[in-house]
């Protein structure tokens, strides 16, 4: 029996490893302005963002969702991200006013100004704040210049899209879509000198006041062990919004709740 097992064992990975791999898509160059040209259209079509959204933070295999979260973007300049809990007491507050990333915790009430190695500690390294916005937007950040665009696309109307500066590289996976929707962003990737910084996978796309936002957004940092898991629950986009939802003070001061 144990000879049996023994050869069990080492015959089945090797029958899985002869197996045929699953033929890739094969995919043609083409330009890639127009995709370029419509993603930039699109980003300037989103002006702003107020939320109420479900987080899920999974890292190093522990799990924590904050049910309750109230997000608050005014394009990619700005952001408020606010965590409440059951009694609807502030469990976090995050606040990027433009200049300074501004953090509040419930042990001590305080405003600190962590600067963006805050944000590494939460989210790891390679995603910046500015990144961050693009990606709760559903969209990409401004390419920065001088930069090499490549697009190949498969006959099913997948595509990939690659941005290179310096040692940069940018890869996002759209898929066609009805033609006022234009192209349906699946996936984007940010590689620093061959390493993975983060991907995020955008998902149940619905358009809303003319804008296609995804309700289901997912950020991976496989460095850092890192899956956060974002889904609107009620989502208003291009509306106005308020200077004061980008101030915060401590709360012996009065500051926004």
């Amino acid at each position: 029996m144990k000879t049996s097992r023994l050869v069990a064992l080492i015959i089945i990975p090797l029958l899985f490893a002869c197996a045929p791999k699953k033929p890739e898509i094969p995919m043609t160059e083409v330009p890639a302005r127009a995709l370029l040209d419509t993603l930039e259209l699109r980003r300037q079509s989103f002006k702003g963002l107020k939320a109420v959204a479900s987080v899920e933070i999974v890292k190093h295999g522990r799990k924590r969702t904050l049910e309750n979260v109230g997000i608050v973007l005014d394009g990619q300049r700005r952001l408020r991200m606010e965590a409440y809990g059951p009694l609807g007491q502030t469990v976090m507050a995050l606040v990027w006013d433009g200049r300074d990333i501004l953090l509040r915790l419930p042990d001590s009430g305080k405003v600190l100004r962590p600067g963006q190695a805050g944000l590494d500690q939460l989210l790891g390294e390679g995603l910046d704040i500015q990144e961050l916005c693009a990606v709760l937007s559903g969209t990409i950040p401004a390419p920065v210049h001088p930069y090499e665009a490549s697009q190949r696309c498969a006959q099913n109307g997948e595509c990939v899209l690659e941005i290179r500066h310096d040692d940069n590289v940018r890869r996002i996976e759209v898929a066609a879509s009805g033609p006022a929707e234009g192209p349906r962003i699946l996936s984007e990737e940010l590689y620093q000198s061959g390493t993975l910084l983060y991907r995020a996978r955008f998902d149940l796309v619905q358009t809303v006041s003319h804008y296609p936002l995804p309700i289901k957004i997912e950020i991976e940092n496989p460095d850092q062990k890192l899956l956060l898991t974002i889904e609107y629950g009620d989502a208003a986009v291009n509306v106005p919004i308020n200077d004061g939802s980008f101030v915060l003070t401590d709360e012996d001061e009065g500051g926004q709740k």
